[in-house]
């Protein structure tokens, strides 16, 4: 079995007629309506939700071994449990983030529910008690806010990145004489 595969990314709802047979060192690549590349699920018109739906069941697998300790019945402190949270579980909500930073916001609420799903399993909060309220008791941001100050966060690097550091300068200066 190949581990190439052909896609076509386009907006969604667009038609197009797919092109002859892709080759590479003559076998023949099939092509596809998803694809995935570096853990990240990519799909013909860029919706992201496979992607999304894949992070929903690791993570919720994830959760689900870490159950025993992430309840109201643990013995565990709700410092503790969202100290977990935050090293077990959200770097898998996070990964790639500027990637798909342009979802649909129904897909990152599935995600924030998640998120919040933890957090009640967590606390003893009572039904009435609103999500936000219980994000800002354990000072945790809401999942959208999360991802918009990573992304804000990876911008900013990449804008540095394209300027030459005043060090690089310095080198390239000495270089020069």
């Amino acid at each position: 079995m190949s581990k190439s595969t052909a896609i076509i990314f386009a907006h969604a709802g667009r038609r197009f007629i797919q092109p002859r047979t892709v080759t590479l060192l003559g076998e023949p690549i099939e092509w596809d309506d998803t694809t995935r590349y570096l853990g990240v699920a990519l799909d013909k018109g860029v919706t992201w939700s496979p992607h999304i739906d894949q992070v929903r069941k690791k993570t919720a697998q994830r959760m689900g071994m870490l159950g025993p300790l992430i309840n109201r019945k643990s013995d565990l402190s709700i410092r503790t449990g969202v100290l977990l949270y935050k090293q077990l579980i959200r770097p898998m909500m996070d990964y790639a983030c500027p990637a798909w930073r342009s979802a649909a916001r129904s897909h990152v609420r599935r995600l924030q529910m998640l998120q919040s799903k933890c957090f009640r399993l967590d606390t003893i909060a009572l039904w009435y008690v609103s999500n936000s309220e219980i994000h800002k008791d354990l000072c945790v941001p809401l999942f959208a806010d999360n991802i918009r100050a990573l992304t804000a966060s990876f911008d900013s690097k990449l804008a540095d990145a394209g300027t030459p550091s005043t060090a690089t300068r310095q080198i390239l200066t000495l270089t020069e004489c």
